[in-house]
């Protein structure tokens, strides 16, 4: 076999195996973020799974790879119960909570619904306002927003397509007229890339041959020592499982170098961008005109975070944390908590990891409260 067979037959191998990936990816959707065709769903809808956890006493399992977070999270927004405040956010929020033994932002709200999902990006914020808006006569008092140093940029993250069409409602609602598709595009460009994702794959394999989802309730447990998988609590909250919480228990490390950018979802010398922060303005301004109360939190980053100065990490989280402050000042807004946790008085050992406090820490944010 002469060496042009040869690399024919290489390359076409290839071939076969990027197209026999991509369509396991899609077929598959272990995260449930391509289509109606995944071959993981089941007859349950999430509307079916969240009125069986409001229905429960201690929350409902959460099995990796089964529902899409973000199905489950507009299913809760859309429900018709009342409820004093609606937390948007990402995974650094989804531990604030009135259900769980450790109840947080007690001084601000009575009740919640915890609307925050994995790696929520201002796309998030726009499309989960457009939901709760939508269902007018269960509208909150207020809405706190998690600000997490990546939320004043588009396209950090690329699950919000997840619930599109809310995202352009908002945004045309924002701007009085159809939106660009400009960002929808890069979007979709991201979603075509990851079903070449080797890391997607193995987890599309690891649920191939799983059997139908089921719906189990949640015995009573320690939410400090958590179950064999994550809980989702009535209000929305996550407990994570035991496996984690004993894995990253006094194993928290600090990243640096491009793992950063990756891990913190920043670009180097651009931490914000001029038209996302025009855009997040615009939405907070909207909200107020419609009787709503806006909150800022923000969440501690551990203190391995903060004994590298140098890190981007730092200086970006610096820089957001006083931008949060001055819009909450021109829109006469709260600001609650601190990316430093010694402004709150959050100990190194209440943290799963370097980005995700524990709900002792979270209990103490409103001790750094500004009221502008």
């Amino acid at each position: 076999m002469n060496s042009k067979s040869y690399l024919k037959i290489i390359f076409l191998f290839v071939i076969f195996l990027l197209v026999v990936t991509a369509l396991i990816n899609y077929i598959v959707d272990p995260g449930n973020i391509y289509t109606k065709y995944s071959s993981n769903k089941n007859k349950l809808t999430p509307a079916v799974y969240i009125k069986k956890l409001l229905e429960s006493n201690y929350g409902l399992l959460m099995p990796k790879n089964t529902w899409n977070e973000r199905d489950l999270k507009k299913t809760l927004a859309e429900y018709p119960i009342n409820y004093d405040c609606a937390i948007i956010g990402s995974s650094r929020i989804q531990q604030i909570s009135s259900n769980r033994q450790n109840k947080s932002l007690v001084g601000t709200c009575s009740d919640m619904k915890n609307l925050s999902v994995p790696g929520a990006t201002l796309e998030d914020y726009l499309a989960m306002s457009n939901v709760i808006l939508k269902n007018t006569e269960f509208m909150p008092r207020t809405i706190v927003f998690g600000i997490d140093p990546w939320s004043f940029n588009f396209g950090r993250d690329k699950r919000w397509v997840r619930y599109e069409q809310d995202y352009l409602e908002m945004k045309s609602t924002l701007f009085k007229r159809h939106p660009s598709t400009h960002l929808n595009n890069n979007s979709n460009k991201d979603l075509l890339i990851n079903l070449f994702n080797f890391q997607y794959l193995k987890r599309s394999l690891s649920v191939l041959f799983k059997t139908d989802i089921l719906i189990v309730p949640a015995p009573e447990f320690n939410h400090s020592k958590g179950l064999d998988f994550d809980v989702m609590l009535k209000d929305g909250s996550r407990i994570f499982n035991g496996l984690y919480i004993n894995k990253t228990k006094n194993s928290i490390n600090t990243v640096s170098g491009n793992d950063a950018y990756s891990k913190y979802k920043i670009i180097a010398n651009s931490f914000s961008q001029d038209e996302a922060i025009k855009i997040f303005k615009k939405l907070v301004r909207h909200l107020k005109i419609s009787k709503i109360n806006i909150v800022f939190v923000l969440t501690p980053y551990h203190h391995s975070v903060w004994n590298y100065p140098s890190q981007s990490i730092v200086r970006s989280i610096e820089l957001i944390e006083k931008k949060v402050h001055e819009i909450a000042e021109q829109y006469k807004a709260r600001v609650i908590g601190s990316y430093n946790p010694i402004n709150i008085g959050c100990l190194e050992n209440e943290f799963y990891d370097s980005i995700h406090p524990m709900d002792t820490c979270l209990i103490k944010l409103e001790s750094n409260m500004t009221v502008h």
